[in-house]
């Protein structure tokens, strides 16, 4: 099971606004003209409890070029991640567990972070 996978396919198949990677994608769409919103899922923890259910921790980073935009696109996610169980066959349970802002330190780019704990059957 890959969770980035099944998170990134599940972001991309609604119409967020933001195409989601599984990296920063070089080059970035906020180097393009026009700028584009993009969303990056890493994972970053969370335990295998079994043979059968696995419950990653993922860091979903929400990139724009204004706080603002950020700060929707992450509202966006926040309501997509939460979906997930109605959405996914093999998804049983989405929470988000923090959001918070920074600044990418390379470009100055805002971005927003979604952490959330999901819980999938293998």
């Amino acid at each position: 099971m890959d969770a980035e996978r099944d998170v990134v396919d599940h972001l991309n198949s609604l119409v967020l606004g933001a195409t989601a990677y599984y990296d920063v994608p070089n080059p970035r769409p906020t180097s393009l003209s026009p700028p584009q919103p993009f969303v990056v899922v890493e994972r970053t923890g969370g335990p295998r409890e079994d043979m059968v259910a696995e419950r990653p921790v993922l860091d979903i980073q929400c990139w724009a070029t204004s706080r603002r935009d950020a700060a929707l696109l992450a509202d966006s996610v926040q309501s997509a991640v939460s979906g997930m169980p109605d959405a996914l066959e093999n998804c049983f349970g989405a929470s988000i567990t923090s959001t918070f802002r920074d600044y990418d330190l390379d470009s100055g780019t805002p971005r927003y972070h979604v952490v959330a704990e999901v819980i999938f059957n293998d």
